[in-house]
């Protein structure tokens, strides 16, 4: 017993660095001490991000989940970098303080993802693991926000930005029908059916990014409306798995939808 709780401590610490690391690289790199390639500075955020889930999750990490592993923290500093290069104006202050809430959830993702890998590993569920799914939802869609509206930012068409959107979308789905996979009350599905949940995702936000994009609106306002709209997607795949969908749920959830997208049009410039 006294081994067990001194792994997890262990591990809680390793989440710990590995978060002030985070901290320090996103410091580093957006705050001008260093100017690289963005080319360079992208496959710097996978090294890291890779090594420190190698590290901080052995021997958890095997090859059916790493990509899985790895999913939601390179979110957390790609959303992280974006944000904090297209939004320059932020005061210093407020600016340290992003970087830390980014620290922050980087390392909720940690725990969170901790939690599905024990499951994993057991082959049976334990008491934290309904709580991580519940957070599970909330962080993927606090992670798709600044991601999304920095992404939005870059000096692309409104095509490429909302498949690359779609895309991301797609891997959050299929994340969220990785982790439903030990819940006991979910069903079982097959291999066409978790594709076909996954492209209905992909299909709902690659549209819903691409119709607001000809609005006049702010790029972080659109991110809300389409971070809402995954919001929407995430609890209906995890609905469909546990046979909840109903009538009230669809509708509370479109209700959310157009309230962001009348915040949208209401605040457009």
């Amino acid at each position: 017993m006294f081994s067990k709780i001194h792994l997890e401590l262990e591990k809680k610490n390793k989440y710990l660095i590995q978060s002030f690391l985070v901290a320090v690289f996103i410091y580093i790199f957006t705050q001008g001490v260093l100017d690289v390639d963005p080319l360079i500075l992208a496959l710097l955020s996978v090294v890291l991000v890779t090594t420190g889930v190698l590290i901080s999750h052995y021997p958890g990490v095997t090859r059916e989940n790493f990509l899985y592993s790895i999913l939601m923290p390179l979110g957390v500093l790609g959303g992280a970098i974006l944000s904090l290069h297209f939004y320059p104006n932020l005061g210093n202050v407020f600016k340290i303080m992003v970087i830390f809430f980014f620290a922050g959830v980087y390392y909720l993702v940690s725990l969170a993802d901790n939690i599905f890998l024990v499951v994993q590993d057991r082959e049976e569920t334990i008491p934290l693991y309904r709580v991580a799914v519940t957070w599970s939802q909330i962080l993927q869609v606090i992670v798709a926000i600044p991601l999304f509206s920095g992404i939005f930012k870059i000096n692309v068409s409104p095509y490429v930005q909302s498949i690359i959107v779609a895309v991301i979308s797609f891997l959050f789905t299929y994340y969220q029908l990785w982790i439903y996979r030990f819940e006991p009350d979910a069903k079982k599905i097959g291999v066409g059916e978790r594709f076909y949940l996954c492209f209905l995702s992909l299909f709902f936000i690659f549209t819903s990014s691409l119709v607001v994009s000809f609005f006049p609106s702010e790029d972080f306002l659109r991110a809300l409306f389409v971070s809402s709209v995954l919001l929407f997607l995430l609890n209906y795949v995890s609905a469909h798995l546990k046979n909840e969908i109903s009538k009230g749920m669809i509708t509370g959830y479109i209700a959310i939808v157009l309230v962001f997208l009348s915040f949208l049009l209401f605040f457009a410039p």
